[in-house]
């Protein structure tokens, strides 16, 4: 985008700041204030200027497309979200689409796909992928440009841009669109924040996550205070995300790994943390890091809004136990402007459902009314001027959350988010790269050198590295 577009947009969000504080009141109604019991105020909201161009971003001849025949879309999905959403927004139904749908694992979904990719033959028109192997597909040549659907970058202008960043090649052609996104912010339980840090009020508590020092002080503070009951954080891998989403390069270029300063700097970040017992070394998505999120034994959890309503469990939906603790939560900035997870859908090379392809993309992640539809049913859609609209109304306020809004802190950190240095083969080197700062951290490891060169053997022996 043009530098005055970027400027107003980060502008609107900084005005939108202010808004954490006037919202962190619980409503005297007793009435939910959930999203999807409301719609967006109409009252005057700060906005934001749509941008004129995609700036950064190579665009293709857009094409004039059809179908080369009347028969059913193929459509490959990795959960039921996104046919759910093309049935309700496209209008298709079981008479215009074959559906595969593999939910059981990323592998097992990830070698179908390259199974049918490779010959064409049973191949789908359009599949959506996550993200832990979105990159994969997006940066190959087995999927097409969204120019080449016939989609326009002037279609895209509301997106925020590190979803687009996420979805272009090497050239920087977009190739994927995403309906939702997945900013992060620092989700903490107010009354163990009061009572071992002092406040409860997310702009005040800002200060104690602002750095990466200040977090490691903040986990100090609460350990002594606490005599180690309770923890700033349930373990390392909590914050090994958004530490690495700091990094100034893709792990892996040319065949060869790159671990830059930033992403080093985790093995000692990680080790200070261990070494003077601030976690309970719970390693994230196990059984024991879920168990603490209700026993007040652990102030934050770092994450999206989804994820702080169905994992957190702050708001799971009907029949799925509600977290105990919720109400009593809050929201306030990590140190980095970070994302986690998020859904694209592009189109195979095989695809020959050219314009159906675009009506259900378009009706999906283009169309604003049905994304202000997704946004009052909960979602933080992929649209800068709805989320924008949604921080400035406080009928956007979560009592799961104390009654304050989300949005401000995650609209900040959307605009903010990068993608830059996400890579193709990124969930594999993560993992390898996590297991060696771990090991590294409990001592196992002499040296960083060491930690490394076993991260790299690993890679090397599951053909990632050459």
């Amino acid at each position: 985008m043009k530098k005055n577009k970027l400027i107003a947009l980060l502008l609107s969000s900084v005005m939108l700041a202010g808004v954490v504080a006037a919202c962190d009141n619980t409503s005297n109604s007793g009435e939910s204030s959930e999203p999807s019991e409301t719609t967006l105020s109409t009252a005057p909201v700060v906005t934001t200027e749509a941008q004129s161009d995609l700036e950064g971003f190579k665009e293709l001849t857009v094409a004039e497309v059809n179908d080369k025949d009347d028969g059913k879309i193929t459509i490959y999905a990795h959960n039921s979200e996104f046919i759910a959403l093309a049935e309700k927004y496209a209008g298709i139904t079981t008479e215009d689409y074959d559906l595969v749908e593999i939910s059981n694992s990323d592998s097992a979904y990830t070698e179908k796909l390259d199974m049918v990719l490779s010959d064409g033959n049973n191949a789908p028109d359009i599949f959506t992928c996550d993200a832990a192997y979105a990159r994969k597909y997006l940066a190959s040549d087995n999927t097409i440009a969204i120019n080449d659907l016939g989609i326009d970058y002037a279609e895209l202008t509301n997106m925020f841009g590190y979803t687009l960043k996420f979805a272009s090649d090497s050239d920087n052609v977009i190739k994927g669109l995403a309906w939702k996104a997945s900013p992060c912010g620092v989700f903490y339980e107010r009354s163990v924040a009061e009572q071992y840090l002092g406040t409860s009020d997310p702009n005040e508590l800002a200060t104690s996550f602002a750095t990466w020092n200040a977090v490691l002080e903040s986990a100090r503070k609460v350990n002594a205070a606490s005599e180690g009951k309770v923890k700033l954080i349930g373990g390392f891998t909590e914050v090994y995300e958004p530490y690495m989403s700091s990094r100034g390069s893709q792990w892996i270029t040319n065949g060869k790994l790159s671990v830059d300063p930033s992403a080093e700097g985790m093995f000692d970040y990680a080790k200070t943390l261990y070494s003077e017992d601030l976690t309970f070394r719970a390693e994230q998505w196990s059984k024991t890091w879920t168990t603490k999120m209700s026993d007040m034994t652990v102030v934050s959890y770092w994450g999206t809004l989804q994820f702080a309503k169905y994992k957190l469990a702050l708001n799971p939906g009907e029949g799925t136990t509600v977290n105990p603790t919720s109400g009593d939560w809050g929201i306030t900035t990590a140190p980095v402007s970070y994302f986690s997870g998020g859904s694209w859908v592009m189109a195979s090379k095989y695809c020959d459902k050219k314009a159906t392809s675009a009506d259900i993309i378009r009706a999906v992640c283009i169309n604003e009314d049905n994304l202000r539809d997704m946004l009052n049913n909960g979602e933080f859609v992929n649209n800068v001027k709805l989320i924008t609209a949604a921080a400035a109304d406080d009928k956007f306020a979560m009592e799961w959350l104390g009654g304050q809004n989300p949005y401000p802190v995650l609209l900040d950190c959307a605009l903010k988010a990068d993608a830059s240095y996400v890579g193709p083969m990124d969930n594999e080197v993560d993992q390898a790269f996590k297991a060696v700062v771990g090991t590294y951290a409990s001592g196992s490891f002499k040296t960083v050198k060491d930690a490394k060169e076993a991260m790299e053997k690993k890679l090397k022996e599951d053909g990632i590295l050459e």
